[in-house]
């Protein structure tokens, strides 16, 4: 189990990191608040994330948790959501004037760590099922 906590924690920080630095190379000439704006979400996106696959590892043991998992995930799921678009209100959806691109640019980070969480949980609900 240690093994593949380091595993998700090392493929997490390379994904994470790689996809800021390319998108950061990417948007050209950002407003100056942009910059630590996009690291804050990606580090929100790493930190429940990779917390979130660690627990579902976890918890996938117990038999009894097992059955509800997928349905556990869906919840925490709109909870991230939530709070994610609670975190960046203002400048998602809010007063804030930032301009369409660099909003959409807020998501990317969302849709990566989306797809590891996906890709890893379902993975420790396969293996649990062989």
């Amino acid at each position: 189990m240690l093994k593949n906590i380091i595993l998700y924690i090392v493929v997490f920080t390379v994904v994470g990191a790689t996809s800021y630095f390319l998108q950061d190379l990417v948007l050209v000439d950002p407003p100056t608040y942009f910059g630590p704006l996009l690291i804050k979400a990606y580090t929100f996106h790493f930190l429940f994330s990779l917390t979130l696959v660690v627990i579902f590892l976890i918890t996938s043991k117990n038999n009894s948790f097992f059955e509800q998992l997928g349905f556990m995930y869906m919840g925490v799921l709109v909870f991230k959501i939530t709070i994610f678009a609670a975190l960046f209100y203002p400048y998602l959806l809010g007063e804030l004037i930032m301009p369409q691109i660099y909003r959409g640019a807020l998501l990317i980070p969302v849709i990566i760590f989306l797809f590891l969480e996906v890709f890893f949980i379902s993975k420790i609900m396969r293996k649990k099922r062989l």
